[in-house]
This record gives structure tokens, C-alpha cells and sequence, in this order.
């Protein structure tokens, strides 16, 4: 996987500062911005077709439901370790209210659960993006949670897997300390937000292309 040129990868496209600033635009506008998360799915399934250049904005009624699926899909996977952490913690706050002892002690038991949720949300977190890629390979909602092809996938092309969250979590800090820039730090994060969007969906596209289920 060449970094650099997956970085580079939504500028090879001739309108591309045209479909990133309406990118942009819809992703910051709540509702409308499904449309913007179902450009992620047709970028991914463009990638694995080996479709030259960014998807063109067409058709955002198919990419407005596409969005709905993502969000719908990224609720079920993360409702079990959510269900841990508040409930876990919102168990030690009862039975301390319960039992009059608010110790360090008493919360700890729930707190020290809670830990399982966040570990929980992390392997949530980087099955995620190949979970979403078989969504969009198939174009079906229930391949999203073949969980045993996904993680077949995932560990037939490991390396590219994590250099793929590597480059995400490096661009995405970038971007975070331009944000602290007010007011043009602010707008280059908007627009920028949406080009990581555009580099991940190729980079795991790619991932998905090359893994075997």
C-alpha cells in the first residue's frame, strides 16, 4: 500500500475541489448529511470495482439511504459495549445510593466493568471499516455482520489493515491541531474532515480488495 499516494488519491480526480467542498458542506448539515456517509460506501465500492477518480455526486437519494444504513449499522455494532458502560456504571451509582457507601471501593467494581465496554468499543472500532466495506461489496445490509468473513478478511491482509488506521489516526491529528487555528483553521477542518473521509474509504477499499473471506 503506497501511503503517499492514497494520501494524494482525491486529487487524481479533475473535479475533485469541487466534490470535496460539496462534500464538505453536506457533511456538517444534520440529516443531509447521510448523503455525504453514503459518498464513503459508493468511494469504497468505486475502489474495489477499480473505478478511476472519486464518485461523481449523483444519485443521493441511493446515497442518502446508504448513509442511513452506515449509521444504522455502526448503532447495532456499538449498542453492546454502550450497554456495558452505562451499565455498569449506573449499577455502582444505584447500589451505592442503595447502600449509603459511595467508597472508592463500591464504584471501582463498576468502573473496573466499564473498562470491558471501552475494550469492547475499541474491537467495535477496527472491525468497523471492514464490516462497512463488505456492506458496500455486496450491497447488503446483512453483510455487515458476517462477522466470520470480516475477520477472515481482516487477518488474510493484517499490515495493510493497520497501516490504513495508522494514516487515519496521523491525518486526523493533523487536522486536529489545524482546527485549534480559529476561524480558517476551523473551515480547512470541514473540508478537510471530508477529504480523510474520501483517503479512508479508498485505503480500506483497497484492504477489502486484496483480502480473501
Amino acid at each position: 500500500m503506497d501511503i503517499v499516494e492514497n494520501i494524494k488519491y482525491p486529487t487524481t480526480d479533475s473535479e475533485w475541489i469541487k466534490k470535496i467542498l460539496i462534500g464538505g458542506i453536506l457533511l456538517i448539515i444534520p440529516i443531509v448529511n447521510f448523503i455525504a456517509i453514503g459518498y464513503y460506501i459508493k468511494t469504497v465500492k468505486g475502489t474495489i470495482e477499480t473505478k478511476p477518480g472519486i464518485p461523481a455526486w449523483d444519485d443521493l437519494g441511493s446515497m442518502f439511504i446508504k448513509g442511513l444504513m452506515v449509521i444504522i449499522i455502526s448503532i447495532i455494532y456499538m449498542i453492546i459495549p454502550l450497554i456495558v458502560i452505562f451499565g455498569s456504571i449506573g449499577g455502582a451509582i444505584m447500589t451505592s445510593i442503595s447502600a449509603g457507601d459511595f467508597s472508592a471501593t463500591s464504584f471501582g467494581a463498576g468502573f473496573g466493568v466499564s473498562l470491558i465496554g471501552l475494550l469492547l468499543m475499541l474491537i467495535v472500532y477496527l472491525i468497523l471499516p471492514m464490516a462497512l466495506a463488505m456492506y458496500a461489496a455486496e450491497d447488503s445490509f446483512g453483510a455487515a455482520f458476517k462477522i466470520g468473513k470480516i475477520l477472515s478478511r481482516i487477518k488474510s491482509a493484517p499490515v495493510e489493515y493497520i497501516i490504513a488506521f495508522i494514516v487515519l489516526v496521523v491525518l486526523e491529528t493533523i487536522l486536529g491541531i489545524i482546527a485549534a487555528i480559529p476561524i480558517l483553521g476551523w473551515i480547512i477542518a470541514i473540508f478537510g474532515t471530508f477529504y480523510i473521509t474520501i483517503v479512508a474509504a479508498n485505503m480500506f477499499g483497497q484492504v477489502y480488495a486484496i483480502s480473501e473471506s
